[in-house]
């Protein structure tokens, strides 16, 4: 369950069999942000979500009275180059490529590739360094991609791009539908994640 405002979500899902909420917002760079201050991080998550509508209020009071409360930034780590002579970045280090997964199993894909290129030339790391950032580019440049996309999804800037983003899923939905119920179409069991009985997003503008 989704509820939007401009550069706000409120989000709904069960984790372990009970009510999961996750609070995303839009913002620069804070300047001063401590990781380890939790007062500090219920400060920001109050100023970003008070006023806001729909469950929001009541969800915020449960999130600043837990103790277990994270906060965090989504961010992306983009570099013009991943070495410098014999030393290089991998993993997160060199291309944080996701907004809800993947860092691990590229990170894993990567290491591996890196060791491949330098078996091919134990004898020059720049060479293999170099090699191996054009072929694993190849990868985590398309990922990187897809999560700034779907942030925008998730998390759209304004009230217009809320309703874009609203109908584009109900458009999904009608031809999923429409896919369905064609002869010859394969039926499944599952339902689809983007039906409209499956999926509730509310939108305020």
């Amino acid at each position: 369950l989704l509820h939007n405002t401009p550069g706000r979500a409120v989000a709904v899902h069960p984790v372990l069999g009970q009510p999961g909420v996750l609070f995303l917002f839009r913002g620069p760079a804070m300047p001063g942000f401590d990781h380890r201050d939790v007062e500090q991080h219920r400060r920001l998550l109050l100023a970003a979500f008070a006023g806001g509508r729909w469950r929001t209020p009541e969800f915020l009071d449960h999130a600043l009275a837990a103790d277990d409360l994270y906060f965090d930034a989504v961010a992306a780590v983009t570099l013009p180059r991943w070495s410098v002579g014999r030393i290089g970045l991998l993993g997160d280090a060199a291309a944080s490529v996701s907004f809800l997964g993947d860092g691990s199993s590229l990170a894993m894909v990567g290491a591996a590739t890196l060791a491949e290129e330098l078996v091919a030339t134990p004898a020059d790391p720049v060479a293999a360094l170099r090699r191996f950032e054009a072929r694993h580019r190849a990868r985590t440049d398309p990922v990187q991609g897809a999560a700034d996309r779907g942030s925008r999804l998730l998390v759209p800037a304004t009230a217009p791009g809320i309703r874009a983003r609203n109908l584009g899923v109900r458009a999904l939905s009608l031809v999923s539908g429409l896919r369905r119920a064609l002869p010859g179409q394969r039926r499944s069991s599952t339902r689809n994640a983007l039906n409209s009985d499956a999926t509730a997003v509310a939108a305020s503008p």
